[in-house]
């Protein structure tokens, strides 16, 4: 009986590589069990919103015309359909093509979710692939159609194949200029490679052992532009499947976390301001057809600004870029201020919790508009960020931004700061939250911006006994909270929150800190794989999907490109 060997278990992260709208599923809840295992090759295009969309062909392996019992493994470049009569090997050797090929006298079989099909008269055939169409193009063996299609060995055993993605008519290229499978795999390993390297070359033990997992997934979820899709900087995708979406506000933290390539890290902040509309609002979910317009997370794109201009060699960087980056940071500042300070007091309020980022936490209970501390710590920072971009350019305004921002921090304790803990309140009704809430604690970003006496006691309160520090990270709610239930914001480990913290303790003077929540998310990913949301009770990777029927929530890169940087920063 074969057993599967992976270099990562597709049903923990389908299988991709950078660039690409294709990536191979297992079954929706399938299993990975010899003879139970399916293998699909799915569509990501439009977000993967559609669960249509995201299985479209399916792989199977067939001797005397009967289907074998196989199982799925995985190296960093290539899946395997292995049975104990042979295999397939499949690499995506471009963004748009899926190279295939067997020398066991196999056939593979392509099972079609579309009911289209088109012979294309000169041995090749056109499917319905989702949201494109897809072209196959036999090299070794006979393709023929029965039901969906049948790769058939020739007189040696061989099948060799390209599956070609397509947005237009398909006019394909001389059969002689494709990849051959060898080549393929050389394409996409010296990719990887190249990009592991330059983000994070090495990790300290025990740590290193699962820097190439997190780099790979990071790496399978970016995409560039392709002068096809709306996409016109390098970006981040959140995960594969149902959230196949691009985040604002997680392109700011991707900014930091791959900042070892400076180059790319500015790419990625620059994505953010794409998509910008005439009040200066930025959106924060995209794909590669269109940004969702009511969709806006916080303002975390200053502190990332900041922060690389602390931390890195921005030397590289033109002038041109750096004008366009103060600009268009400049009227997502100002936005705040025109529309969402709503009693006019200088701090912003979300109108609701989808603007928040912590979507289900127990503070917003008291309703909306909502003023927090952290998001307004997040804004100042980013005043910050522009009066000392704006010097370094020149700009008249820059002095101003940098007495705004302080400005801003002072209203922060005096109106956020009760005396021993942060507060959230509605702008409209007055009402004050009384929950355990971590997020508010996040104004300590602000670091050595806010008195001491407020560090101190915020950190006491952080780490009482038995409330938010767990063997896994921070809870986002306390563990000794009425309001703790589980999931993202009430009372989960969540990998924003380990983040922001980690930078949080750092900035007061207190990277001790830093490092033991660090050490403490790390060892749990190490442990329980890269999902962006674990219970704070097992450290178990909760993994359920909330939207569509699809069972499982994969593997985050916002979590896999956090554990690069942490390990990198803190892990020591």
């Amino acid at each position: 009986m074969k057993k599967a060997e992976n270099f990562v278990r597709l049903t923990l992260a389908p299988f991709s590589r950078r660039g690409s709208f294709m990536a191979f599923f297992m079954a929706n809840g399938g299993s990975e069990e010899f003879g139970k295992a399916d293998l699909w090759l799915g569509n990501t295009r439009g977000g993967g919103s559609l669960n249509t969309t995201l299985r479209q062909m399916k792989m199977d392996l067939v001797k005397d015309g009967r289907k074998l019992p196989a199982v799925v493994s995985s190296t960093p470049y290539e899946v395997i359909l292995d049975s104990d009569y042979g295999s397939v090997r499949f690499c995506i050797g471009e963004r748009k093509l899926v190279r295939c090929k067997g020398t066991d006298g196999l056939t593979l079989r392509i099972t079609c979710a579309g009911n289209g099909a088109q012979n294309m008269m000169d041995g090749t055939w056109l499917s319905d692939f989702g949201k494109s169409d897809m072209l196959l193009i036999p090299f070794k063996g006979k393709l023929v159609r029965k039901g969906g299609f049948e790769l058939e060995p020739d007189e040696a055993g061989e099948i060799d194949m390209v599956f070609e993605e397509y947005l237009i008519d398909p006019i394909h290229r001389p059969l002689e200029d494709y990849p051959s499978y060898e080549q393929c795999v050389a394409a996409v390993k010296a990719d990887f490679d190249s990009f592991a390297e330059a983000v994070c070359p090495k990790l300290p033990e025990p740590w290193e052992e699962r820097r190439l997992q997190a780099a790979w997934t990071t790496w399978g979820l970016m995409c560039d532009p392709d002068g096809e899709t709306i996409i016109k900087h390098t970006v981040v995708k959140m995960l594969r499947g149902i959230f196949e979406h691009i985040s604002g506000w997680q392109q700011g933290m991707q900014a930091i976390f791959l900042s070892r390539d400076i180059k790319l890290a500015w790419d990625i902040l620059m994505s953010c301001f794409d998509y910008q509309d005439a009040n200066g609002r930025i959106a924060d979910i995209y794909d590669d057809e269109k940004p969702v317009r009511i969709a806006m997370k916080p303002p975390f794109q200053g502190i990332a600004l900041l922060w690389l201009m602390e931390n890195r060699d921005l030397s590289c960087i033109s002038v041109e870029e750096k004008k366009r980056c103060y600009e268009r940071m400049s009227a997502w500042t100002e936005f705040f201020f025109k529309c969402r300070d709503f009693d006019k007091d200088g701090l912003w309020e979300n109108k609701g919790a989808v603007e928040t980022g912590w979507e289900d936490a127990p503070y917003f209970y008291v309703g909306f508009p909502l003023a927090s501390p952290d998001m307004n710590a997040y804004l100042a920072l980013q005043m910050e960020a522009l009066g000392k971009l704006g010097k370094e350019l020149g700009e008249p305004g820059a002095e101003k931004w940098l007495e705004r921002s302080k400005a801003t921090v002072d209203k922060i304790v005096e109106k956020f700061w009760t005396g021993d803990r942060w507060i959230a309140f509605n702008a409209e009704t007055g009402a004050k939250s009384n929950t355990e809430s971590l997020p508010l604690f996040a104004a300590l970003i602000l670091g050595k911006r806010l008195p001491q006496d407020i560090i101190d006691k915020s950190i006491e309160y952080i780490f009482a006994p038995g409330t938010f520090e767990t063997p896994f990270g921070l809870a986002s709610e306390s563990l000794q909270s009425k309001f703790y239930c589980g999931g993202w914001c009430q009372g989960s480990v969540v990998t924003p929150a380990q983040f922001i913290f980690c930078l949080a303790f750092e900035a007061c003077g207190r990277r001790d800190l830093s490092v033991r929540v660090a050490k403490e998310y790390l060892s749990m990913m190490k442990e329980n794989g890269y999902y962006h949301m674990n219970s704070a009770v097992t450290g178990k990777g909760e993994d359920r999907a909330v939207l569509g029927d699809e069972k499982t929530s994969y593997w985050s890169s916002w979590t896999t490109s956090c554990y690069l940087f942490l390990a990198d920063r803190y892990g020591e």
